[in-house]
Formats: C-alpha cells, structure tokens, sequence
C-alpha cells in the first residue's frame, strides 16, 4: 500500500498486481507516472482505518501520512519504508535497489536499474551547453542541486541560475533573465495554472520569444528513476526536430 503519488511509483513500478492492495487517491492524477497501471487497484486515503481495511503488510511512503498514523501503523505490526529524496539520477538509482529490496523485489529494482542507465546512456546531449532557465506557472525555478537540475545537465544543458533548491522568480526578475532556452514544467496543465504568474502576457511572450522546451507533469512531479525514460523519448523528439520547440 502507497500514502501518496510519489510513493505509488514505486508500488506500482517494482510490484506484481497480486501484491498491491491498494495506492493513494492520488495515483490516477494525469502527473502519476504510472497512472494508467494504477486504475487498476483500489485508491485509499491516508487514514488508519482505510489502512487497517486493507491489511497491508507494509506502507510506502515519501511525504504522505502524518506522525499519529505512522506511529499507529507500526504499533500494528505493519512495515512503514519510507522513500528518501534524492537529487541525481546516482541516488535514483541507489534508492531504488534499496526500496526494492525492503519490499522483497531486488531483481524488478535491478531491472529498472538497467533499463534506467539504458535510458540514459540513450539520452540525446540537445542542449549542446546552451543555458537554460527552470521556470513554471507558479512562478518558481529550480537550482544545480534538486532532480530537475539533474536532468536539464543530463539533456546537455547549463543552469543559468546557481541559486539551490526551488525558489520564486518574479516576473520583474524573470524578464531581467536571458537564457538560451527555458524548461517550462506543469504548462501542460492550463486549467490549474490559469491565474498563475507565469500565465502574464508579458512573461508569455518572453518565453514565445525564445526557444523552449517543455517537461511534461510526470517527469517531474516525482524524483525518481522511471522519469529517465521520458527524459530520453523527450531528447530523441526534439533531435529528430531539429531544435529546440
């Protein structure tokens, strides 16, 4: 059983069906890698007593469920694994034979350990060391230390900001910015973005100006090994277009 969406990646990318009793009320949203897999099973809310409905041997977890629930789940006798964050495909990896293991599935973690080097020896180099600027509706972006700098420095790309973790761009500064390239993340969302910052005229035709690319919800609503597989399919697109779209 999984609490929330980042959790249900991994039920649902390393489990056989038989062993899944249930993923979060999250696991179908349009940004869950697997969300087609997860229609299948049942979609819990993180409460105890949807748990204890379940009889899970074990929980899956990122940021999902509150203290009192984990605390009543093991007096209970079930297996809390708790995904820790990680921030380059190095640790996506590590992470992933690990969780594996604790959920009694190390040879499916190995296998995706395979197929995500695979992905990402695959990966086309489109950036070319052109700069790139993270930016989505909401106005914030993204530093060299957090996943979605790992993956722009995979694609070939340089940050044009040094600043760490997510942090807010106002549409001042974000005009006063002239990178080679923007990475729009979540645009393919219109309907929950549509009063952001980043949805201005002004900072729509900034982006219009310039070549950009686009990340789609899933890649990087999670951090994980599984977006090593969008990522290459998204570098191979845009090299058989010839550029930047």
């Amino acid at each position: 059983m999984s609490l929330d969406n980042c959790a249900d990646e991994y039920v649902l990318g390393l489990m056989p069906a038989d062993r899944i009793a249930g993923v979060s009320d999250r696991a179908a949203l349009a940004e869950s890698y697997y969300a087609d897999r997860a229609r299948s099973f049942p979609r819990v809310r993180p409460t105890l007593e949807s748990l204890l409905a379940l009889h899970p041997d074990a929980v899956v977890r990122t940021w999902g469920g509150d203290a009192k629930l984990l605390e009543a789940l093991q007096k209970r006798g079930i297996n809390v694994i708790t995904i820790n964050e990680v921030n380059t495909y190095l640790q996506a990896g590590n992470e992933l034979l690990r969780v594996g293991h604790l959920l009694g599935e190390d040879d499916q973690a190995a296998a995706e350990a395979r197929a995500m080097m695979a992905s990402l020896d695959g990966t086309r180099r489109i950036g070319q060391g052109k700069t790139v600027l993270y930016y989505t509706p909401s106005g914030y972006s993204a530093g060299p230390d957090t996943f979605i700098g790992e993956m722009l420095r995979t694609l070939g790309y340089r940050l044009e900001t040094a600043d760490h973790g997510f942090f807010y761009l106002s549409p001042e500064v974000l005009l006063s910015t002239m990178p080679d390239v923007f990475a729009l993340g979540f645009y393919d969302n219109p309907y929950q973005s549509r009063r952001a910052p980043g949805r201005t005229a002004l900072i729509r035709e900034r982006i219009g100006e310039r070549p950009h690319i686009a990340l789609s919800g899933r890649m990087i609503a999670c951090s994980g090994w599984y977006t090593a597989y969008d990522l290459e399919a998204l570098s191979r697109n845009i090299a058989s277009n010839g550029a930047d779209s």
